[in-house]
């Protein structure tokens, strides 16, 4: 199961980086993944991550990639016959600080989405999210460049206000 679990979390983070390949931004440089990072400021409903929770597979009613404790808290936040529309959480712990909190949480397996936690998934990309977690100063810094790179997408692309709805 973790390898299937690996091969899942891996393909997933393939696919950012052929997002990322599509936009022309990425260039080999592992650093633009620091633009995840802005999920360091925020609130997600229930439905985003709620397949992480509840129903995950044959196999798992939790996604494995996530910390039991972690998984318990979203439970309690977002019950199983939620009929509040607002219901949701911060996507980290220190959501109206940008800073790197983001990825110590990853790091914890608290990553709120799966997209998150993926990034644990290859070396290259868990190396950054452990560079990130250990240095506010070395995001800060990459974040910027990433944000810059895509502030230049042309071509009818856009960088979305909510990344759900094209704007």
């Amino acid at each position: 199961m973790t390898l299937w679990l690996f091969q899942v979390n891996r393909s997933l983070t393939a696919t950012v980086i052929i997002c990322f390949n599509s936009f022309h931004l990425w260039n080999h440089n592992v650093a633009n993944y620091s633009y995840a990072g802005g999920h360091t400021l925020g609130f997600s409903h229930c439905s985003s991550f709620q397949s992480r929770i509840r129903n995950f597979n044959a196999t798992h009613d939790i996604d494995p990639s996530m910390h039991p404790s972690f998984a318990a808290s979203l439970r309690g936040i977002c019950p199983k016959s939620n009929r509040a529309k607002n219901a949701g959480t911060t996507m980290d712990p220190s959501s109206t600080t940008f800073d790197n909190t983001y990825f110590k949480s990853i790091l914890q397996k608290k990553g709120l989405f799966s997209s998150d936690q993926s990034l644990l998934s290859t070396p290259k990309t868990k190396d950054l999210v452990t560079k990130f977690a250990s240095s506010k100063a070395n995001f800060n810094k990459a974040f910027v460049s990433s944000m810059i790179k895509m502030s230049s997408i042309t071509g009818g692309q856009e960088v979305r206000k909510d990344c759900r709805v094209v704007n």
